[in-house]
């Protein structure tokens, strides 16, 4: 391909511009001679159309309704050769005119430049351009190819789609942790698809997304061989994309699959290493050191760890599905099977991990799961105790998930027994209070709320409530007669205590009632 500044370099010719039209410069595929008032039947577009204006009058009316069919066939410009033995010594300045008008480039030919040595050269130019592109494109094959086989493969081959074809270029492995990038700024392009990209991991290799914008091109393909996704490929670039960079695109991901593939065997290998050890820590904490000079030497420094017990995934995409999301919220999981489930040992958390985790295993099916607190590697066995009790008592209570805390002191007595028991537990005690409420000024529960947060202190639950110490003693002696419990008994209290916080637990709370 060449274009109207390329014509004007054009040696030994002396084309120079008239008019030239705004934004890009006209792309021409072909230079063609014609004296025909309309030569547009016998046009294909993107011409150099070559004319000495021999059949045409100087008229404005007729060299624009001549410029119009040439605009409308493609024509990309106009080239009108003038001289003192052509029919017209110079341009016309009626012809410069509707040029303009219609928008289409006019150049002019020297009168002792022959119009077919027009012909020939852009013939040559567009020959030497298409040879150009493909030696270039051999070029960025040869190179692709080099680095492939080069130390740091996926690094060199982002790099040199970099270099010489302007992509910035991502590359994840099978559970979306970068393994090569261009650059920080092309990750956070891609930041807003990162979640469809998550549902794409169960589909194998069967996929692809393209998206050509205002602004730039995306393109994301899987990586793998015989059907197994080992990585994705993400690459974007500004403008549209053409051939020659769709070819380089389908070698890089041919080449970066090979790559991922042999890189996936190595991480199965690390994968069962990584397993056996944490199953030897479980077994035996002496084992703690092994483990610290292993993550060591993956550049890996355990400040604490964290331990979520499972149970057995029905599908192992499940279970990679898990781990992929996993890996967001920790800098490394180390994973071994028991024979009811899974252990996972999430390497220095960066979150709270019981909400996000939580939500997971009851999506994929690893429910009922427990988990343990945070503690230091050499703790790591209390944290797995914890988490197999958590785990029992979530599946006691029929939840997902429950971590320590969940399941001892005072939100393990929150609860007891099921939500429908704690309900009705509740009711029966409160129930007086809430009759005598609905007839009332409905201050009784809300004044027992306040004097058991205060733990029984009568100034204190009447600063609460805005009253007269006298009215919280009085509300008080109503609802000691309304309950038949006398507070200043420490079995009496607690039970109204425990009615009320089942009321206003945030897991079971029930409306109360209108007042």
């Amino acid at each position: 391909m060449i274009r109207l500044h390329d014509a004007f370099e054009l040696p030994d010719l002396g084309l120079s511009p008239v008019f030239t039209p705004g934004g890009p410069s006209p792309e021409i595929r072909w230079a063609h001679v014609s004296e025909l008032i309309d030569p547009s039947p016998w046009l294909l577009g993107k011409e150099l159309l070559l004319t000495t204006g021999f059949a045409l009058e100087d008229d404005a009316g007729l060299w624009n309704d001549y410029c119009g069919r040439l605009k409308n066939a493609g024509v990309s410009v106009i080239g009108m050769s003038t001289g003192p033995s052509l029919p017209y010594p110079a341009i016309p300045p009626l012809l410069i005119e509707a040029a303009r008008q219609q928008g289409i480039a006019l150049l002019h030919v020297p009168h002792d430049t022959l119009m077919q040595s027009v012909v020939q050269r852009v013939s040559d130019a567009l020959h030497h351009a298409a040879n150009q592109d493909l030696v270039r494109s051999f070029s960025v094959q040869r190179q692709l190819s080099e680095a492939a086989s080069s130390s740091g493969g996926p690094d060199r081959i982002v790099e040199v789609m970099g270099r010489l074809l302007g992509f910035r270029t991502v590359v994840f492995d099978e559970r979306l942790r970068t393994i090569a990038r261009s650059s920080e700024q092309a990750e956070e392009r891609i930041a807003s698809i990162r979640g469809e990209l998550k549902t794409r991991l169960r589909e194998g290799l069967r996929w692809s997304i393209s998206e050509e914008g205002h602004s730039d091109s995306l393109v994301v393909l899987p990586l793998g061989t015989e059907g197994r996704l080992s990585g994705i490929l993400t690459c974007t670039k500004e403008g549209a994309l053409s051939v020659h960079d769709r070819a380089a695109l389908g070698l890089a991901a041919s080449l970066l699959g090979i790559l991922l593939e042999r890189r996936q065997a190595s991480q199965k290998h690390r994968r069962m290493v990584e397993s056996q050890l944490l199953a030897n820590l479980i077994d035996d904490p002496g084992t703690v050191p092994d483990v610290q000079r292993y993550l060591a030497r993956l550049g890996l420094r355990v400040e604490q760890v964290e331990v979520l017990t499972t149970g057995a995934p029905a599908d192992e995409a499940d279970l990679d599905e898990f781990l992929t999301s996993a890996l967001e919220l920790c800098a490394d999981v180390l994973m071994t099977r028991t024979p009811d489930g899974c252990v996972f040992a999430f390497v220095n958390p960066s979150e709270p991990l019981a909400d996000p985790l939580r939500a997971l295993v009851a999506e994929l099916g690893l429910a009922p799961a427990g988990l343990g607190e945070r503690r230091a590697l050499p703790g790591i066995a209390e944290s797995l105790a914890q988490a197999r009790f958590a785990r029992t008592v979530a599946a006691s209570r029929d939840v997902p998930l429950l971590e320590r805390l969940d399941t001892g002191g005072y939100r393990a007595l929150m609860m007891m027994g099921t939500p429908a028991a704690r309900h009705e537990f509740a009711d029966s005690a409160l129930s007086p209070l809430d009759a005598a409420d609905r007839q009332g000024r409905g201050e009784l529960v809300k004044t027992l709320r306040a004097y058991l947060s205060t733990l029984g202190n009568h100034e204190a639950t009447a600063d609460a409530l805005g009253v007269h110490r006298h009215t919280v003693r009085s509300r008080m002696a109503r609802i000691a007669q309304l309950t038949g419990r006398d507070l200043s008994q420490p079995e009496d209290y607690l039970e109204l205590w425990m009615a009320v916080e089942f009321r206003m637990s945030s897991t079971d709370r029930v409306s109360e009632p209108d007042t």
